[in-house]
């Protein structure tokens, strides 16, 4: 009886047996390792060996290899394999929609064949999404954190504020959906429309969401005597209704108009913000990120090709729980097509002995990006000649995504119950070297707006 196999033996358990087993034709296409929900795997093959021989003797004997194969398979991994004779599916035979799932499943150097390894997973998977993003007028921001209480949400409003201030048209949308703060911070009560994100989702799912985009954002009295304008997309609406039954029912996939297929709720999520960019005329958009590796924070975070700002305390929670995301990118080569966007933020920077604190920061981030997001420099320059030059930089250069970009707390600022008092003073204490960053992501967004 085969001994306990875990789940992060898997992968490497499979290279092994692909390199030791190199008896399957090359004719039947790549080989897809899919891990399905229980963290059993199957085998997906593009062809039956009766598509792709026309010769019976080849056919047995191709056959025959998928059968050693598959028995093989089951003794390497034990319970986390299928029975033989269910080890292996073909993917014409697979239903259309999944066939975008296998498209994104990604290469093991273990071949041949050609081995790919594809997680199916109810949760999680938008992480390792990096869709490229259609091009759009509007800059977009993500502010994203861990954990909550790190001042996040009061830094997006304060940069509302800030570019509203320049003349910039600004839409801030509010997708801390389970912990809904922005909003309040930028709309008064009264002033809040009559829906919410939530409320599009729902009524999005039933053919309906025209009818709420009309009305599911409001403009915030914060900028009333400012040159330009601040738009605000809340969480929900002025009456929420039963809020919790809406939002268990935002992160669903819905069935295409066409019945070809569906969309996945991030595809919709996608939708509405492109429609919500476009309809208020947007310069900047700037996005309260859910906290958390919940699913809805990963599509600002990866999906629009937004700059992200990476909120973090001087805390061993805060950077473990950091290279976890981190390890998961690099893992899924997701790290490539998102680290020129990162910027690390050190929020709630103590009044007291500030160097220290922001001297210890900038090394554990430095060991993060060190670790999981720059390249290695080879010891000789020359061997990398023809190739591009490494994503890498030293702990000092005040240019690098693990450079802190400070934010300083301040006790006028914490006793704030709401934003609409904000004033100069107050807002440079804090948030000098923070703002100064946003204007440079906008400038340098405009000089490549690719």
């Amino acid at each position: 009886m085969p001994g306990p196999v875990l789940f992060d033996e898997v992968e490497e358990r499979i290279r092994e047996l692909v390199q030791s087993e190199n008896s399957l034709p090359e004719d039947l296409g790549d080989l897809i390792a899919v891990r399905d929900l229980f963290g059993r795997i199957r085998f997906v093959l593009e062809k039956r060996p009766e598509d792709s021989f026309k010769e019976k003797a080849l056919q047995k004997s191709a056959r025959k290899a998928l059968e050693d194969f598959a028995k093989k398979a089951k003794e390497k991994l034990g319970p986390r394999a299928y029975p033989p004779d269910q080890a292996f599916l073909y993917r014409g035979e697979l239903a259309s929609d999944v066939d975008s799932e296998l498209n994104a499943a990604r290469e093991i150097d273990a071949g041949p064949p050609r081995l790919r390894f594809l997680d199916r997973q109810v949760t999680g998977l938008g992480w390792a999404t990096t869709p490229r993003p259609e091009p759009t007028k509007a800059h977009r921001i993500a502010f994203y954190s861990l954990k909550g209480g790190v001042g996040r949400s009061t830094s997006a409003a304060v940069a509302a504020w800030h570019l509203a201030r320049q003349g910039k048209n600004v839409l801030v949308l509010d997708l801390d959906l389970e912990a809904p703060g922005l909003s309040s911070s930028l709309l008064p009560t009264e002033q809040l429309p009559d829906f919410g994100i939530v409320d599009w989702f729902v009524e999005d799912a039933v053919g309906q969401g025209e009818v709420v985009l009309k009305e599911m954002v409001a403009a915030s009295p914060l900028a009333q005597d400012l040159d330009g304008q601040l738009w605000v997309a809340p969480s929900h609406g002025r009456l929420p209704g039963d809020y919790l039954a809406k939002l268990g029912r935002c992160y669903l996939d819905t069935p295409q108009p066409d019945g070809n297929g569906h969309e996945s709720w991030e595809k919709r999520l996608v939708r509405l913000i492109k429609e919500l960019e476009v309809r208020k005329g947007a310069d900047v958009v700037l996005i309260d990120v859910r906290a958390g590796l919940a699913d809805l924070s990963s599509v600002p975070v990866t999906d629009l090709g937004a700059d992200v700002l990476l909120f973090a305390l001087d805390t061993d929670q805060t950077w473990e729980g950091y290279k976890l995301l981190f390890q998961h990118w690099r893992r899924t080569e997701a790290v490539r097509a998102l680290r020129e966007r990162l910027q690390i933020v050190a929020a709630l920077v103590p009044e007291t002995e500030r160097a220290e604190y922001l001297d210890s920061f900038r090394e554990h981030a430095w060991d993060l990006f060190r670790d999981y997001v720059y390249d290695e420099v080879p010891p000789n320059p020359s061997e990398s000649d023809g190739e591009l030059e490494p994503f890498n930089f030293d702990l000092t250069d005040e240019s690098a995504p693990h450079a802190p970009v400070p934010i300083y707390w301040h006790r006028g600022l914490a006793s704030l119950r709401n934003l609409h008092a904000l004033d100069d003073q107050l807002v440079s204490a804090s948030f000098d070297r923070f703002l100064e960053t946003i204007d440079g992501l906008l400038k340098a967004g405009a000089e490549d707006p690719t």
